[in-house]
């Protein structure tokens, strides 16, 4: 926790949400579809998706990438000590 703390984590959180904002929708109730009409709902989706996940990378992929670096594996040594389910 000390090296990604709670800070780092609701400011993670707080970026990757919309994604799944994005997508969670059904047939009938889309507030993407509302807002630009169907004929557009994919284009928009997709350039709002490539522009979310350039936010994400942009800042969070430095600390993601160290933790990956300084932490190497540590979810395969948690799997393999049955530590955590596998998803």
């Amino acid at each position: 926790m000390e090296y990604w703390g709670c800070d780092q984590m609701s400011a993670f959180l707080r970026d990757i949400i919309p994604i799944f904002e994005l997508y969670d929708v059904d047939g009938e109730d889309d507030w993407v579809a509302d807002a630009v009409g169907d004929e557009n709902t994919q284009n928009v989706r997709l350039i709002r998706t490539v522009y979310l996940v350039s936010r994400i990378a942009e800042f969070h992929a430095g600390k993601l990438c160290s933790i990956s670096i300084k932490f190497k594996d540590i979810y395969r040594r948690l799997e393999k000590e049955s530590i955590v389910e596998v998803v």
